[in-house]
């Protein structure tokens, strides 16, 4: 096992219909980088696109900039931005062709982004002794969708969101083999629990009462108890078995984490003991059986390899 990538936002992953496995970091802030893997781990091509990754949006393997471009080089290589097309961005369509256009993309399209922003008009200049007047701020969506291989964006002031609810786009850009979609947990994403993750053991090495801040504003800061302690697991992989040993912070509390030992949860697991709290909820572990590799991490944006 050995630390592939690191990188300053969660990494994002897509595998290709070729088995090629797509990372998506963020180095030095600006730096997006993607990189393309083999199926024997080899780190065959790679794209980098320089702006914040607020900017960037990586879904179903397609490299979408907000700023009306978008990259297809996950699927052939092409590392040119393609302009998006606008449709009704002037916003002079009827509604009626606007809800039309909303049918035909949902009906179409394998998947829609939608994006909301808004247009706050300049104040309007008063004349002599008149009463000024603002105009009301107009929100808007943005569908960016595929259709025939090309990609377009859909401006319209109609709302969308019964047609694709916020849930909708929290599942589209996922991004996460280690990972599902859970409305029910906090974070909305879970960790899927595989056998190849055996834990074993918590040591308890020490208890000490540890002082949080309050959290900011008027909140009195609070303490709670810690265990110092080492968690020991087991990862199999093919024929081998690899044993870790991480230090680790325990809250004495026997809820949050859904890590279980001989079928009992075992606590919040902290990788720190300051606020905020780095929470570790399990270790994750991905492979199948087009690739020579396994995937780990116990942290979104650390990528370990196995092989």
């Amino acid at each position: 096992m050995a630390l592939f990538l690191e990188s300053a936002e969660d990494i994002q992953y897509h595998l290709t219909p070729e088995n090629h496995l797509i990372t998506y970091s963020v180095q030095n802030k600006t730096e997006n980088i993607f990189k393309k893997i083999n199926t024997n781990g080899e780190v065959i091509d790679s794209l980098t696109i320089h702006d914040k990754p607020l900017n960037i949006v990586f879904v179903n393997g397609y490299i979408i900039h907000k700023k009306g471009q978008y990259y297809t080089w996950t699927f052939d290589g092409r590392k040119q931005a393609l302009p998006i097309t606008g449709q009704n961005d002037d916003f002079k369509w009827d509604l009626k062709k606007q809800r039309e256009q909303i049918s035909d993309i949902e009906n179409s399209s394998p998947w829609v982004l939608v994006d909301f922003d808004y247009v706050n008009p300049e104040p309007v200049k008063t004349v002599g002794d008149e009463i000024p007047t603002t105009q009301a701020m107009t929100t808007y969506s943005m569908l960016t969708y595929f259709q025939n291989g090309k990609c377009f964006r859909f401006y319209t002031t109609l709302d969308v969101t019964d047609r694709f609810p916020y849930t909708y786009r929290e599942k589209l850009l996922l991004n996460n083999p280690f990972k599902r979609y859970n409305p029910k947990i906090q974070g909305r994403k879970e960790i899927i629990s595989l056998p190849q993750v055996q834990y074993r053991y918590y040591q308890k090495l020490k208890l000490e009462k540890v002082r949080f801040s309050g959290g900011g504003g008027n909140a009195a800061p609070f303490d709670v108890m810690l265990y110092h302690g080492n968690l020991f697991t087991d990862v199999v992989y093919k024929n081998d078995t690899l044993k870790l040993k991480e230090f680790i912070y325990q809250f004495n509390d026997g809820s949050r984490s859904p890590i279980q030992i001989d079928g009992k949860r075992i606590g919040t697991l902290t990788q720190n003991k300051a606020q905020p709290p780095a929470i570790m909820d399990g270790y994750m572990y991905y492979t199948n059986e087009n690739l020579a590799f396994a995937l780990f991490t116990n942290d979104d944006k650390k990528l370990y390899m196995i092989r």
